[in-house]
């Protein structure tokens, strides 16, 4: 059998690790033959791996998780019995598991920073950094507060960005069925007519019948090829590679361009001003806003400011050579170092473009809608006329 155990070791320290034995009674006589001793135990499931502790929390679990840890420290509550008494009352296994974890590495004497990095699956480095830097300072509660804000602050903007991408969704998912329907059962019943009127047709209406035809004869395969090509991408979606692309792909397009570079400096404002407010130094602050920032490009640029930093140069210097921030926002964090005053400047700036962000996303849908809704005009009515024009031919053929 597998145990999650807690040890005492020779010299006092305490440690938590999972051991393999025949029962609790022959772990005991293991650990003593050793000189050391098992303080307490749990015998693990059989299909209970490394991975039922270490799994991806979302971003709402992270935030609810985040603020009773706060609530906890900032009412003097143990740590242990808050992540006891969110055990007790998690129904999720896996989450269950990962609390219990959790406080027995609190309860061997670990710090919380370091329990937590044992999960880098749930918990991500820079929510770990911060941490670490508010056990440092001795300001981990207001850590997490920063920390559980910032986090509904992600939530907030996901929901804005999905609720923008709700229409042109629907309207996209409506028109492919559309055309679908008519080129599995209108047009082949259109063609059926005119095989029987016999004539010559233009190559696009021929064009547009055999395509009908193959679509037809194959509208079952087409259905699941495209459910299956929908779940693939969904997939791939949760890919590092896949993200970088697509938000490569769409900050080159006209639309959103302007979302995804007003959103890219939104979330290093943020970022850098809970990393700064923590206590991180610059460059280590840079490395981690780096990662949290989801456009590749800004990344790029965020990562060659901390080599010019790492070789002397000054931020409001090295974000003006790489064209990192809009004019406006440059000068506010050149204002703010020179007055030493750079966490609360990007506090600032990330509040300013949480309002820059809203307004360029209702900008983008006010354009999407209109240019979404001509394309699917321009696809339904081209086959629209088509089929009047292979219709107008046919007759005209007869009148002949």
């Amino acid at each position: 059998m597998r145990f999650r155990t807690t040890i005492l070791e020779s010299d006092g320290s305490q440690a938590v690790a999972e051991l393999e034995a025949p029962d609790e009674q022959s772990l005991h006589e293991r650990l003593f033959r050793e000189g050391r001793s098992l303080l307490r135990c749990r015998a693990l499931a059989a299909d209970e791996t490394a991975d039922l502790v270490d799994f991806p929390l979302s971003t709402r679990r992270l935030v609810l998780l985040t603020q009773a840890m706060q609530e906890a420290l900032d009412a003097g509550v143990p740590l242990l019995l808050t992540f006891k008494a969110l055990e007790d009352q998690e129904e999720d296994d896996r989450l269950a598991a990962l609390l219990d974890d959790l406080a027995d590495r609190v309860s061997s004497g670990q710090q919380l920073s370091d329990a937590l990095a044992a999960h880098p699956r749930a918990f991500p480095s820079v929510y770990c950094a911060l941490v670490k830097a508010g056990e440092q300072s001795g300001s981990v509660p207001s850590v997490l507060q920063s920390l559980a804000d910032f986090l509904d602050w992600k939530l907030e903007i996901a929901g804005i960005v999905k609720q923008a991408m709700i229409y042109p969704l629907v309207v996209l998912t409506a028109g492919y069925g559309m055309v679908l329907f008519m080129l599995s059962f209108v047009i082949p019943k259109l063609g059926g007519v005119l095989a029987k009127m016999g004539g010559d047709l233009p190559a696009a209406s021929q064009m547009l019948l055999d395509c009908s035809g193959f679509v037809s004869a194959n509208i079952l395969w087409i259905c699941l090829g495209s459910v299956a090509g929908l779940v693939t991408f969904l997939m791939l979606l949760r890919t590092s590679w896949m993200r970088d692309a697509m938000m490569a792909v769409l900050g080159s397009m006209p639309v959103a361009r302007n979302v995804v570079s007003t959103l890219a400096v939104a979330q290093f404002s943020r970022t850098l001003g809970v990393l700064l407010k923590a206590g991180l130094t610059m460059t280590h602050a840079l490395e981690l806003g780096a990662a949290s920032v989801a456009a590749p490009r800004f990344r790029r640029m965020l990562r060659e400011c901390r080599n010019k930093i790492i070789g002397g140069a000054r931020l409001g210097e090295a974000f003006s050579e790489v064209e990192l921030l809009p004019p406006v926002a440059l000068s506010m964090v050149k204002v703010g170092e020179e007055a030493g005053r750079l966490p609360i400047t990007f506090e600032r700036l990330s509040k300013l473009y949480d309002r820059e962000v809203k307004a360029a996303v209702r900008k983008a849908l006010a354009m999407l809608e209109p240019i979404v809704t001509v394309a699917l005009g321009v696809i339904v009515g081209g086959v629209a006329v088509l089929v009047v024009t292979t219709i107008y031919t046919a007759m005209k053929g007869i009148g002949k």
